[in-house]
């Protein structure tokens, strides 16, 4: 250690932290991150669930809604990413939050004043959708900074299982609130999740120090990162099939609760249950995939999650069978396939990129994958409306669900023609 260094401070990726209580700040980081990751899902459910059973939103206008929280990854992904490591982060995640928070409870507020609308649901989306994106970046570049390097995987293992615990309880929860306490509660006690997140950050007390300006330009950090993936043959095939899984789900996700309301005729709580169904699977993928991986390899592994695929073709079964069931064995059986994918692809990322890349390669991969889900909503929504139209509802959102998930299960042959298993 330098002696022109404070006594608990370490120089990392050209930062100094000043560390002064390491467990505390890591204890409070978790907590934080795991309010986060159940906000987002509770208000992920809450806000189309309202804008279907309060506001008889149109399928257009509910594709709409889901595309309108992911537009800002190819509007700001890059950006943030660029910028992001020369600017203090825990600032960053503790305004996005509130930021989030702010924007979520304006709708319970207006609700309240009876001037709530599908519009004030598009810019209140829009806007938690743009501080999302820098509060991901920023968290994921901020660990690093946070903990030693032979501690960021038990980490990183704890904060996906508070991800995927937050995917399995937050649906349920939120069509729980919706029931019993009515629009405007639930959506005012779903968004105070980002408050809690942005006090427990204000909790951190190691302190982080801007490293020098950088000295390539924005744009040229923005190039680099995209010329890296686009030029590696890996990450070129693997990044591009993710881009047309992401469109098939937001297909699938634009339409479900469309489906489960409008043709099953689900109550908000069974909506919840339905949604958090997909989480056992995704709980039961992410538990056997490095096992997967081990046993037969990248591409391997990566061919096998198109069986995604086969499991939507079954959606027609919901209506001749029990529909609610046929619909949460279906939702279970494809829900696993996904966090296998996104465990090997990671993995890979993480494995071929040189360590000066990480962030602009990250925030690369992550926009061009993240870019299609909007156009994906915005298909499934509108299909959905004009199948729905002609054919009926039933049958028309059976085809939309159908074709969006056999899109996102056979993206997986894309990386059949990897050159070199990694």
């Amino acid at each position: 250690m330098t002696a022109n260094r404070p006594l608990g401070s370490r120089r990392v990726r050209g930062r100094t932290i000043t560390r002064t209580r390491p467990d505390a700040d890591l204890a409070w980081y978790w907590s934080s991150q795991s309010a986060s990751f159940v906000g987002d899902r509770l208000t992920g459910f809450a806000v189309p669930s309202i804008a279907i059973l309060t506001l008889n939103a149109s399928s257009a206008e509910v594709g709409v809604l889901s595309a309108l929280g992911w537009f800002a990854y190819p509007a700001f992904g890059l950006v943030a990413g660029a910028a992001l490591p020369h600017v203090p982060r825990r600032r960053v995640m503790i305004t996005g939050e509130v930021i989030r928070f702010a924007a979520f409870a304006t709708i319970p507020l207006a609700a309240a004043l009876g001037g709530a609308g599908m519009g004030q649901l598009f810019v209140v989306v829009a806007v938690a959708g743009i501080a999302m994106v820098f509060v991901d970046v920023a968290s994921q570049s901020y660990l690093p900074a946070l903990v030693s390097a032979d501690q960021l995987v038990g980490v990183n293992a704890k904060l996906q299982s508070s991800d995927s615990a937050s995917k399995l309880v937050g649906p349920a929860l939120a069509g729980l609130l919706l029931r019993t306490t009515g629009t405007t509660v639930a959506l005012f006690l779903t968004a105070l999740s980002f408050l809690a997140s942005a006090y427990g950050r204000t909790r951190i007390t190691a302190v982080e120090r801007p490293a020098e300006p950088a000295t390539e330009p924005f744009l040229q950090r923005i190039h680099t990162g995209f010329a890296f993936v686009r030029h590696h043959p890996v990450l070129r095939r693997q990044v591009g099939a993710a881009a047309v899984r992401s469109f098939g789900s937001g297909m699938v996700d634009a339409v479900l609760l469309l489906f489960a309301y409008r043709v099953l005729g689900l109550s908000s709580l069974a909506g919840g249950l339905l949604i958090a169904a997909g989480s056992v699977g995704g709980l039961l993928g992410a538990f056997v995939a490095n096992r997967l991986a081990g046993k037969l390899g990248t591409r391997r592994v990566l061919l096998l999650t198109s069986v995604e695929a086969l499991c939507w073709l079954a959606i027609p079964l919901c209506l001749v069978t029990t529909p609610a069931i046929t619909l949460v064995l279906i939702r279970v059986l494809a829900g696993g396939w996904l966090p296998v994918w996104n465990v090997v692809t990671t993995s890979v990322r993480q494995q071929v990129t040189p360590a000066a890349l990480q962030s602009t390669v990250h925030a690369t991969a992550r926009t061009l994958t993240s870019s299609t889900v909007p156009l994906g909503a915005l298909t499934g929504g509108f299909a959905g409306g004009v199948l729905s139209s002609h054919l009926g509802a039933a049958t028309g959102l059976v085809l939309v669900l159908a074709t969006g998930g056999v899109i996102a299960g056979s993206s997986a042959l894309l990386v059949a023609t990897e050159p070199r298993e990694v």
